[in-house]
């Protein structure tokens, strides 16, 4: 599970990165994105998980498929802190967020964990390549 401090909660907060309208889609997955403001520091960004009543009509199928997004989220983060893959670190610089939702579009439920994975690892890519900063390397 995600630190509370790490949980994006604040209606607000979830109208301000909609209005913003940065997304990336895969079959499954849509990412909206808010980029961190120059001034604020880096740190980890505030995340929000979403899943519509047309996608699952049953609360506990649409708990279960953010808990499956959720736990993918945190395991790639993990590992990124890490340092085991450094490369993919470098390629997704989360720290340029200040926050992102993941909404569900489709049924992870009959996916496999490495689907559901790879899902949360191409929207974090497709969003650096089109709305993120260009990250020089050292």
């Amino acid at each position: 599970m995600l630190p509370s401090a790490e949980r994006l909660r604040k209606p607000s907060l979830f109208q301000r990165v909609y209005t913003a309208r940065k997304s990336v889609s895969s079959d499954q997955l849509t990412l909206y994105v808010l980029a961190r403001q120059a001034r604020s520091s880096p740190r980890r960004p505030l995340a929000g998980f979403v899943v519509g009543k047309k996608v699952h009509p049953r609360a506990t199928d649409r708990n279960r498929s953010k808990r499956r997004i959720r736990e993918a989220y945190r395991l790639l983060r993990l590992s990124l802190e890490e340092g085991g893959e450094a490369d993919l670190k470098n390629r997704l610089n989360l720290e340029q967020w200040y926050s992102i939702i993941w909404v569900i579009q489709g049924n992870l439920l009959d996916k496999s964990w490495a689907e559901v994975r790879q899902n949360v690892v191409n929207c974090l890519l497709k969003a650096g390549e089109k709305h993120g900063t260009k990250r020089v390397s050292k």
